[in-house]
Parts: C-alpha cells; sequence; structure tokens
C-alpha cells in the first residue's frame, strides 16, 4: 500500500492542479441547489428558467469538448489555464453584479462552463496517460468532493446571508484560489516537430465507435438522472421544515462521508472491474433517491440522501477511468470528463421541467426509469466489449 502512494508522489503537481479543475466543477455543483432556490424565492423566477441557469455551467462544460482537444495541440498547459481561469473569474464577477437579468447571466454561466471543462479536460487528459489512472482519478474526486462538503455549507451561509448576489461572491472567492492551484503543475506544450508528428498520429488513431459512444452516453445519462434529486435538495429539505444553514451543514456532513466513496469506486474498479460496482451503484442510487425523495421527515431524507450521494460519487471515478481505457492517448478520457460532468446540467434541465410538470415526488420515478436505462446501456457495452466477464453472465 505504501509502495502504491509512494508511486503517486512523482503526479502529486498534477493531483493538485487536477483536484482545482474538479473542484472548480464541484463549485457549480454546490452552488446550484441554493441558487436554484434562491433564484425563485428571491428573483421571481420559475422552477424551469431557474433550472436552466445554474444548469449552464455545466452544459458550458459539455461544450468544452470541442475545445480541449484543439487547445492541447497548439498551446502550453501555462497559457490554456491562465486564458481559462481568468474568464472564469470574469464571469463570476459579472454574475453576482447582473444575476437579475436571464440572458447575461445564461450567457456568462455558459462560458464560465467553458472555463472549466477547458481546465479539467487537460488535466484529465494528463491523468489517462499515466500508469494509474483509476487511482488518481479516484483520489481526484475525492478531494473535489470532500472539498465540495465544505463549499455547500459555505454556499449556503454566503446565499442565507446576501442572496444571490452572496453566492457569485462566494464562487468567485474560490475560484480564484483554484485557479492559482493550478499553477503547481508544470507541463510543456507541443513544441517541436517530433511531438508534432505524434500528436498528428494520435489524431489518425482516434476513431469514433459504438461502444466509447455508448459508455459516454451511460455516464451522461446516470449523471443526469441521478442528479435530479441533487438539484432540488434544499428545496425538500426546506418543505420538511429545515432551513438553509441547517440543512447545509447536514448535506455538507454527508457530502464530506461520501468523498471516500470515489477512492472506494476507483479501488474497487482497479479490483472488480467497472461492471458490477457500476451496476450495484445504479440499484443504490434508485432506492436512495426514492426514499430521499418521498421521505416525511428530515431524519428519513437525510439517511435516504446519503447512499444516494455515495453511489454518485462511487461511480465517477469507475467511469473516467473507464473512458481512460478507450485509446492510449488519454483522449476518450479528455473529451469523456467534460461530457460526463454536463449530466448535471441535464440533471437541473430536466429536473426543473418535471418539478415544474409533476411535482417533486415525482423525481423519484424519474430517477427509476434513469437507472434501468442505464443498466441497459451497461449491458450493452459489456456485450460490445466481447467480455466474458460474470457481470456478462448476471445481465445475460
Amino acid at each position: 500500500m505504501m509502495s502504491r502512494f509512494r508511486y503517486l508522489l512523482p503526479h502529486i503537481g498534477l493531483i493538485i492542479a487536477a483536484s482545482a479543475a474538479f473542484s472548480m466543477s464541484t463549485l457549480f455543483s454546490s452552488v446550484k441547489p441554493v441558487l436554484l432556490t434562491q433564484f425563485m424565492n428571491e428573483v421571481g423566477f420559475k422552477a424551469g428558467l431557474s433550472g436552466w441557469l445554474v444548469a449552464a455551467p455545466f452544459i458550458g462544460i459539455s461544450l468544452a469538448t470541442f475545445v480541449v482537444a484543439k487547445a492541447l495541440e497548439r498551446y502550453s498547459y501555462r497559457r490554456i489555464i491562465s486564458c481559462a481561469g481568468l474568464l472564469l473569474v470574469a464571469c463570476q464577477i459579472l454574475n453576482s453584479l447582473f444575476f437579475s437579468y436571464a440572458f447575461s447571466t445564461l450567457l456568462l454561466q455558459l462560458l464560465s462552463g467553458i472555463s472549466v471543462g477547458v481546465l479539467m479536460g487537460v488535466t484529465s487528459s494528463f491523468i489517462a496517460r499515466s500508469n494509474s489512472a483509476g487511482t488518481l482519478f479516484g483520489l481526484v474526486d475525492m478531494i473535489g468532493v470532500l472539498l465540495m462538503s465544505f463549499m455547500v455549507a459555505g454556499a449556503s451561509m454566503a446565499t442565507e446571508k446576501s442572496g444571490v448576489a452572496g453566492g457569485f461572491m462566494f464562487s468567485v472567492i474560490l475560484s480564484v484560489v483554484f485557479w492559482l492551484a493550478m499553477f503547481v503543475y508544470k507541463h510543456k506544450a507541443v513544441s517541436d516537430l517530433q511531438d508534432q508528428s505524434v500528436s498528428e498520429n494520435n489524431k489518425m488513431t482516434f476513431k469514433v465507435s459504438l461502444r466509447p459512444v455508448v459508455i459516454i452516453l451511460m455516464g451522461v445519462l446516470f449523471v443526469t438522472f441521478s442528479g435530479q434529486g441533487f438539484a432540488f435538495m434544499f428545496t425538500i429539505a426546506t418543505n420538511l421544515g429545515m432551513n438553509f444553514e441547517e440543512s447545509g451543514n447536514s448535506i455538507g456532513l454527508i457530502l464530506f462521508l461520501s468523498a471516500f466513496a470515489c477512492l472506494v469506486g476507483g479501488m474497487c474498479s482497479a479490483r472488480f472491474g467497472p461492471e458490477k460496482p457500476l451496476l450495484c451503484a445504479f440499484i443504490v442510487c434508485a432506492i436512495g433517491w426514492t426514499v430521499a425523495i418521498n421521505s416525511t421527515s428530515p431524519t428519513i431524507f437525510l439517511i435516504g440522501l446519503f447512499p444516494a450521494i455515495c453511489a454518485l460519487q462511487f461511480s465517477f471515478p469507475v467511469l473516467l477511468s473507464l473512458t481512460g481505457t478507450l485509446d492510449s492517448q488519454g483522449k476518450w478520457a479528455a473529451v469523456a470528463t467534460p461530457l460526463l460532468t454536463s449530466g448535471f446540467a441535464w440533471a437541473a434541465v430536466l429536473s426543473g421541467q418535471v418539478v415544474e410538470a409533476w411535482g417533486v415526488n415525482s423525481l423519484a420515478v424519474t430517477t427509476q426509469v434513469g437507472m434501468v436505462i442505464c443498466s441497459l446501456l451497461l449491458v450493452l457495452s459489456v456485450r460490445l466489449s466481447g467480455s466474458n466477464t460474470s457481470i456478462a453472465k448476471i445481465l445475460r
């Protein structure tokens, strides 16, 4: 075990940088539920529009898929993070001033997400090229979620004291901190003709096939459907009589404990393969959210919320390491990371529409349907791999 961690020491700079990039994404997740509720209460936006506004950063993260590969080929790591980080901070400052204007907020949130998506994609590409991608992804995701547990509580307090503006200023401060942390990692861009030739060869071997598409689609749908309840968990807590500070502290503690599920997910994937851990996570997710969403007391709500959130944290590094095995250059991982994270966007959008049409309790049913779909895609991905694993027999 100690030799395993000693092997990680040369990657410490990358771990810090990637953790900072992933934490920017979890920052969006931290402020999302409180901003969604506050947009409705303070500004008067409807649930559907509020869902789009808090989802926009994750939509922007998915759009970064079309930027990150080209950026890696043409620019140095330092230049990429300098430009993307500066854009992120500027957009969040403007959001704190003009949040009452839906169109400008939507645009600024999209640009913020594109910035974070580029930062995540770049660091994910470097992780995927390492010999311990699963462990690194699990460790980085765990750090991001551990920080998220504190960010949820901080965002709740900032929003309760200063409303939407306070939530965005909270994002500004942490974005600056995470951005500066990314400069710890040093990496040179492709500069000489030999490396450029290798890059061109890599582009030629990066072919789109059905299995990577199925795996990424499964990951996006899992994050989408499992994230529906996450988007409205503060609303559910409020309906059960909990205030922002109380619910923020309780949910923050759950996120802190669930962060260790990220590392467990990476270890389980390395030992048992990705299929069985993912299937278990799908089942636990459906049960947990069903209990939490239909709860009649804060205690039952928190009891159901814990396994539901753990299932999401557990699965994310499993999905990332799985995409890292699809090619040797880390290109699928660079593409998949923003797309998987974009599931949080579709979760906010979908949940907003579902709640507006049928109410909060209907999120339990849509989550169950989503987990069934993810399980079917898991079956398909196993069959496309030609693997003769036990999970294939179980799901046959």
